[in-house]
């Protein structure tokens, strides 16, 4: 008998640790009463339950955040891989660190617009290659004759940006331009921020600080086409500017500012058929962000809408692609009836331009 209870008792002590070990809670029958466990080995069980009932829940929420699609860089973890957007309306939108460029839109499958970069310090034209701030003079980077044209031979449309995130809807670049980069001065820290939108429209935003007094004018040079082919025919265009700066022969303004109503080829305030041949800055109408233009392409209907808070618009066509770059005017360094391009030193500079397309 004596046996035969003892091996009662350790069946009992193997059922009471098999229920502690699965989280449930031992009951004793009154009938047959047994010692019970002591309170510290039962402590010890449910502590190492809760445990792995935590760990397991870690490991859940671990999965769920690498599961996500938002991705973002740290100097440890660069942003590999292919770099593109996309929206439910047909559009696909891809980039290149090169420039922080728009590497290309297409829109149902047809391409609209392609090398989309951004050009600065300075786009378009400094003349001389130097300019004159708090009486000291600035020798820059001469890449057009005796000129600066977008920023130098490497300004920001030529090297590599930093990628620092891309989510489904968004890409942000970023860029470290030392002091006396292409000869301008001021360390500069720039960002440029694509958003894409659910209903076509395509927004960029550059924000920019200097440590230094500088001078600051960046754009994007985006190459468009609406009818998906090499020829700016069959385009119509208007643009909300009613004056243009007047050039010399080298493409720097004179400090005239003209009439479009005086020069046909430029007055696109009512829309007209788009003629070829330009390379023109106009003056925009109104102040804040607006809509100051319109392209349309006759042959496939779709249309780009232009929205901006600049000053000026640059017109510019190769006769397969068309331009319009939202920015401050020309050379303004060394105009004194143009608006300001200097940049104080430790204030933000920031812009918002968008280019929305429809069908």
């Amino acid at each position: 008998m004596n046996t035969m209870k003892k091996q009662i008792i350790l069946l009992s002590s193997i059922l009471i640790l098999g229920l502690v070990s699965c989280g449930k809670t031992p009951t004793f029958s009154s009938d047959e009463p047994s010692k019970p466990f002591e309170e510290s080995s039962m402590k010890t069980e449910e502590s190492v339950v809760e445990s792995s009932i935590e760990s397991k829940s870690e490991s859940q929420s671990s999965k769920e955040q690498t599961s996500s699609k938002t991705s973002s860089s740290t100097p440890n973890t660069p942003i590999t891989g292919e770099l593109v957007l996309r929206n439910s309306y047909g559009m696909v939108v891809k980039f290149d660190k090169k420039g922080a460029k728009i590497d290309s839109i297409t829109l149902d499958g047809k391409k609209v617009g392609q090398n989309g970069f951004i050009a600065g310090r300075v786009a378009n034209r400094i003349a001389g290659a130097s300019f004159e701030l708090d009486g000291t003079t600035y020798n820059i980077n001469k890449n057009d004759g005796n000129n600066t044209l977008h920023g130098g031979s490497q300004g920001f449309g030529e090297i590599n940006w930093n990628v620092d995130s891309l989510t489904d809807t968004s890409i942000s670049f970023s860029l470290f331009s030392k002091d006396g980069d292409m000869g301008f001065p001021g360390n500069m820290n720039v960002t440029t921020t694509y958003t894409l939108g659910e209903e076509g429209q395509l927004t960029y935003e550059i924000k920019a600080t200097s440590d230094k007094k500088t001078i600051f004018n960046p754009i994007n040079h985006l190459y468009m086409n609406l009818n998906g082919n090499t020829s700016v025919s069959n385009h119509s265009l208007w643009i909300d500017g009613d004056k243009y700066l007047s050039i010399d022969s080298s493409k720097i303004p004179t400090g005239e500012i003209k009439d479009v109503s005086n020069r046909a080829s430029m007055d696109y305030t009512t829309k007209k058929a788009y003629q070829s041949g330009n390379d023109r800055c106009l003056v925009l109408n109104g102040e804040g962000y607006r809509k100051v233009a319109e392209l349309n392409g006759t042959t496939t209907g779709y249309k780009m809408e232009l929205y901006t808070d600049r000053p000026a618009l640059q017109l510019y066509d190769n006769n397969q692609y068309i331009c319009l770059e939202a920015q401050d005017y020309i050379d303004a360094i060394h105009h004194d009836n143009f608006p300001s391009i200097v940049l104080n030193a430790n204030e933000e500079w920031y812009s918002k331009s968008a280019y929305c397309f429809s069908k």
